[in-house]
């Protein structure tokens, strides 16, 4: 699953995110967050990366989430619209921006390769 923002241009889609709480493990502010975003139930989770981001001066951990129950209803405040997306889909929208896909980040964004990882792991 991957989703939009209302900060995001139309047709990019992105890791869903958010900031861990004082005292939360990073497998407990993913479950956190993605209940709060899109109504999901979290099992697993699995740290992949992370990344320095200078705004405001915070580090970045990239983590795969295993979706255990629900459909995925975006909150309407942090999350515009989720996607959930084939290894194929995925694969088509790394090689190349294409409209009828979805865009992504950047490659240079945690993001972008978190999306990366899991196409890879196919």
């Amino acid at each position: 699953m991957i989703g939009r923002g209302p900060q995001l241009p139309p047709g990019m889609f992105t890791a869903l995110a958010g900031f861990m709480e004082p005292g939360e493990s990073i497998e407990e502010a993913v479950r956190r967050e993605l209940m709060e975003e899109t109504g999901v139930i979290v099992g697993d989770v699995q740290y992949i990366t992370s990344q320095p981001w200078p705004y405001p001066s915070s580090l970045m951990i990239g983590c795969h989430a295993e979706i255990i129950s629900g459909d995925g209803i975006p909150d309407g405040v942090e999350v515009d619209e989720i996607r959930w997306v084939t290894r194929q889909e995925a694969r088509a929208a790394l090689k190349e921006s294409r409209e009828d896909v979805f865009r992504l980040s950047p490659q240079y964004a945690i993001a972008h390769q978190l999306v990366k990882a899991w196409v890879a792991t196919d």
